[in-house]
């Protein structure tokens, strides 16, 4: 059983254009995250694992340290097997091997080997143009900080490109009722937010900004410089008011599904516990072990009692029924459960974590 134990927070010394919106939406997720060291409490998923196979790669692809598919094959082996090697050694031996456990593995090697042949796209003709790839920027106060994947500076142009590895857009509504495709709001808050760390480290403004996916597909991002300044000036006020929650004692957060489905640090959330009680719309539950049974097939199910209705979680493994068992009467917390059709009713998972609770 798992333990979160005595939280000491700690001051946030920057932040990056790529936790900004994330930080916006929810600042105590942020302060969790430095509370614990940028150490999960959670597994990630194993997309994400692969995601920054995906990003180190197209960083490659960007610097010409990739240039033919013998060079791509190669790479690409020597990165799934670090990211291999990294999750032995954090016990997820369930996400290895990465190419049986994440969704269109082939598909999305095959439309990143692309890029090899694509790269001339997104350089300008100019031969003079210069290409910084994974360049640190920061403000002049160091508060905002990042890489900024490319940036590719011509003559008369300079463009910012930002990788993903994920969908870039989103279906929107108008207000006639028709759906729509829009960049998240996120990416371009993120691209501003690079627009002027360039400015506040060469004095000039980037003159267009990019996202580029995985199919090759160019988003271009309009801004202002008016509109890069006023997000950096966000950022800049919500560091400082995040930071002062510490030194008051007084936090909160914004416990919704949006924000908190893929926290990995919801465990060490009162906010979130609380909501847990009466919101059964999460892949998590919380309550007081009531019953535990083993079962001859080798499974376990265990059955909470929270807030006067009982929930039942089956396929436990053998080996947690002792500590289970031992444990009736106590609260407890259960996350990345599988929600079954009948209602209250859930299913263990590989990533399935238990926590007990404080106190």
């Amino acid at each position: 059983m798992n333990q979160v134990g005595k939280i000491e927070f700690r001051k946030i010394n920057r932040i990056s254009p790529s936790q900004f919106y994330s930080m916006k939406n929810c600042a105590y997720k942020s302060l969790l995250a430095e509370a614990f060291g940028k150490r999960p409490l959670l597994p990630v998923s194993p997309n994400a694992y692969f995601g920054t196979v995906l990003h180190k790669m197209l960083e490659l692809i960007s610097k010409g340290a990739v240039r033919n598919e013998d060079d791509f094959n190669r790479m690409f082996d020597e990165q799934v097997k670090t990211v291999e090697e990294n999750l032995q050694k954090q016990e997820c031996y369930f996400f290895i091997p990465l190419q049986k456990n994440v969704k269109d593995f082939g598909m999305k090697k095959i439309l990143l080997k692309r890029h090899l042949r694509a790269l001339s796209e997104h350089q300008p003709k100019n031969s003079s143009a210069k290409y910084n790839s994974e360049k640190w920027f920061e403000s002049k106060d160091k508060l905002i900080a990042g890489k900024i994947d490319l940036v590719i500076e011509a003559a008369d142009e300079v463009e910012i490109i930002d990788f993903k590895t994920g969908a870039i857009t989103q279906e929107l509504l108008d207000d006639a009722g028709e759906t729509f495709s829009e960049v998240k709001e996120e990416y371009k808050e993120q691209l501003k937010l690079y627009a002027y760390l360039y400015f506040e480290e060469t004095g000039s403004f980037p003159t267009s900004l990019s996202l580029v996916d995985l199919a090759k597909q160019k988003f271009a991002v309009s801004f202002s410089q008016a509109e890069c300044k006023s997000i950096f000036d966000e950022a800049k006020r919500l560091l400082q008011t995040t930071n002062e929650s510490i030194s008051k004692g007084v936090f909160a957060a914004n416990p919704t599904k949006a924000n908190c489905k893929y926290c990995l640090y919801r465990p060490a959330c009162g906010f979130f516990l609380k909501q847990l009680e009466t919101d059964y719309s999460f892949n998590d539950v919380t309550g007081s072990v009531i019953d535990v049974v083993n079962y001859k097939s080798g499974t376990v199910s265990v059955f909470l009692e929270n807030c006067n209705r009982r929930i039942t979680i089956t396929s436990f493994p053998s080996e947690v029924y002792d500590e289970l068992n031992g444990r009736r009467g106590e609260q407890i917390s259960i996350y990345n459960l599988r929600k079954e059709a009948t209602e209250f009713v859930y299913s263990f998972t590989k990533t399935t974590k238990m926590f007990e609770h404080a106190g």
